[in-house]
């Protein structure tokens, strides 16, 4: 999120509220936070990652020194899909070792058949 048109170096803070009072406040962060204060840049901007892990509708604002509301926002956060699988990585080792012990029991008989062939 992001703000713009701010007088440059003053303070500002960001909260974020739940709609559902259920939703507790580990489910809200602002940069490890519910309440975070930012200072505008030089070009009166300033900008922040809000993380949301529960589901549900949040409105974001953003305030001036005076607790006057400059900025707000109603987002609406959807529960992220839990895969039902894990990705299948690797290989499986089960051809590679068979292929790997014919081509031994191959040379072995080799080398028996030279030998024998040398003896007699």
């Amino acid at each position: 999120m992001s703000c713009t048109g701010l007088v440059p170096g003053a303070a500002h803070s960001i909260t974020v509220t739940s709609a559902d009072p259920a939703t507790p406040d580990s489910a809200i962060a602002v940069a490890g936070e519910k309440t975070t204060a930012k200072t505008a840049g030089a070009d009166g901007t300033i900008a922040g990652v809000v993380t949301l892990t529960a589901a549900g509708t949040y409105t974001i604002v953003v305030r001036d020194q005076t607790n006057a509301a400059l900025s707000s926002l109603t987002v609406t956060a959807v529960a992220r899909a839990t895969p039902t699988q894990l990705s299948e990585t690797g290989v499986d080792p089960l051809p590679l070792a068979l292929g790997a012990g014919a081509l031994v029991a191959l040379g072995a008989g080799i080398v028996v058949l030279v030998r024998r062939r040398q003896v007699s």
